[in-house]
């Protein structure tokens, strides 16, 4: 999303945030159409909680006399404990009831609501219902037309309600608020004001969770500038709109936003929203990113798309051996691989993305808990042959090693062996199911594996000043990671250490 885009789509929030014709509407159809990418789907539903923000800001500047006046009723009517005694505190109170619906229903519902985002067709159908709400209103509300100081407790609940229906984008918030308020028989200007002031305590906590995930996911920060002049446009523009609206809504009805709103959304529906073409402008198309693991990375990947906010988004692809998975990024069958090693090959961009540790093993009726680096040396390159010269029962230590070529054998043969030949009769295993199938059942073995795959049927021993075994898992793809890809390898970066798998830790 360039600069140019945000500010576009923060003037179209300030004009349609107030209007009742959808603001989420316009900014999931807008972009969709004109091919616009926004590279990830948390940054669209941050953006766009971020220019609701900006419009609520322009509400506080708007009706700045009255929110103070309510805020300081409604303090003074607690720390008096009498906190109905005037006008301006028991609509304090109101305002924060009708809140509640919204508010319950975006912390129960916060996922389904952000995918919604993701379905282009979905939120122009829901226009429709806007401009139904709207006309529905204009043909059951009271003609009586209450003030806002004659509603009561149940009628704020119902226009709660109806604010919590508009969490979905494309149904209007404040055309459902509107509509809700016309319905319980207030005048159009009045439901209007009420509808702008109700808004207020639902989207600063809205925009409290968009600035947590905003400071959290360093992956947004990228965004920052875009974000920032989308939030300045959407404030200047949105306070225009409301002075333009509480004048419009004293001499006209709501039907002419209903009809708007039913021919965008037919137009929408009737299109597909497809995008519309556009030689200025790369559309990244939704599409499945294919993951490329080995066994040593395959829980590690499985847990990290599954618990990121990418649901649906990245698949994963496992390989055999680190030289197939290498070879699939190259050739592009996959398009990203993690793995236990950092590839040397040119064309290839590595993200080191956490740690995990390569344990020795041995079998679980093994006295010894510990072995010194020395120790450890010299059992693997048959300098010590005997489990008796290290602390453990006699008898003959069966040494067992990885295959050649492989991450594990590269890895220990130079950081524990020091570049020193293994012990010429060692066992070699094609794979850590097989080392660790076979240490469990002897008594005798020693052998590595990554902790990850170990398992509870082996003994781990502990190395003294075994840091060097710690080793970086790497993700690694032709060229620069962008889009969906850099998002998620970012989101991964900024996770703390209990919100990994067990056998892998954050980078240092």
């Amino acid at each position: 999303m360039t600069v140019l885009h945000a500010i576009v789509l923060g003037i179209v929030q300030g004009v349609t945030e107030f209007l009742p014709v959808s603001s989420s509407a316009h900014l999931v159809l807008l972009p969709h159409w004109m091919g616009w990418s926004l590279d990830d789907p948390q940054l669209e539903f941050t953006f766009g909680v971020f220019l609701h923000l900006a419009t609520i800001l322009a509400v506080i500047v708007y009706f700045w006399r009255e929110v103070k006046a309510i805020i300081g009723a409604t303090v003074r009517g607690l720390w008096r404990r009498t906190p109905f005694e005037s006008e301006n505190a028991r609509l304090g109170w109101l305002l924060l009831l009708a809140a509640l619906p919204a508010g319950l229903a975006g912390i129960l519902f916060k996922d389904v609501f952000e995918k919604w985002f993701q379905n282009p067709r979905g939120v122009a159908a829901l226009l429709l219902v806007t401009a139904l709400l709207l006309v529905v209103s204009e043909r059951v509300g009271d003609r009586l037309r209450k003030s806002v100081s004659s509603l009561g407790w149940l009628d704020v609940i119902l226009i709660g309600c109806f604010q919590a229906l508009a969490i979905f984008p494309g149904i209007s918030r404040s055309g459902a608020t509107i509509a809700g308020g016309v319905i319980r028989g207030l005048e159009r200007s009045a439901a209007a004001r009420f509808s702008f002031l109700m808004g207020v305590p639902v989207m600063l906590g809205a925009g409290a969770v968009a600035g947590r995930d905003f400071l959290v996911q360093r992956a947004l920060w990228l965004h920052a500038p875009a974000i920032l002049a989308g939030f300045v446009a959407a404030l200047l523009v949105g306070f225009l709109s409301i002075h333009w609206l509480m004048a419009y809504l004293q001499r006209h009805s709501l039907v002419r936003f209903a009809w708007y709103c039913a021919l965008i959304g037919v137009a929408g529906v009737l299109l597909g929203c497809s995008p519309v073409p556009n030689a200025n402008v790369t559309a990244t198309p939704v599409r499945e990113f294919q993951v490329g693991v080995t066994p040593a990375t395959y829980d590690l990947v499985e847990e990290l798309i599954s618990s990121a906010p990418i649901d649906g988004y990245f698949a994963i692809k496992p390989y055999s051996s680190d030289r197939r998975l290498l070879k699939a990024v190259v050739s592009g069958g996959v398009e990203v691989g993690v793995a236990l090693y950092r590839p040397i090959e040119s064309a290839l961009v590595a993200t080191p993305l956490v740690l995990t540790s390569l344990r020795i093993i041995a079998h679980p009726e093994t006295p010894i808990v510990s072995l010194s680096f020395q120790q450890l040396r010299a059992v693997f390159t048959g300098a010590v042959t005997d489990w008796g010269e290290v602390g453990g029962s006699p008898g003959l230590i069966r040494v067992t090693s990885r295959e050649q070529g492989s991450a594990a054998r590269s890895i220990f043969d130079t950081v524990a062996l020091g570049g020193a030949r293994p012990v010429p009769g060692a066992l070699v295993m094609a794979g850590d199911d097989l080392m660790v199938e076979y240490v469990a059942g002897d008594t005798g073995a020693i052998g590595y594996a990554w902790q990850s795959l170990a398992g509870a049927e082996v003994k781990l021993l502990d190395v003294a000043d075994d840091n060097g075994l710690n080793v970086p898992v790497y993700a690694f793809s032709v060229g620069e990671p962008a889009g969906l890809l850099r998002y998620w390898l970012a989101w991964v970066q900024g996770r703390g250490p209990e919100q990994f798998p067990e056998g892998f830790q954050p980078m240092p």
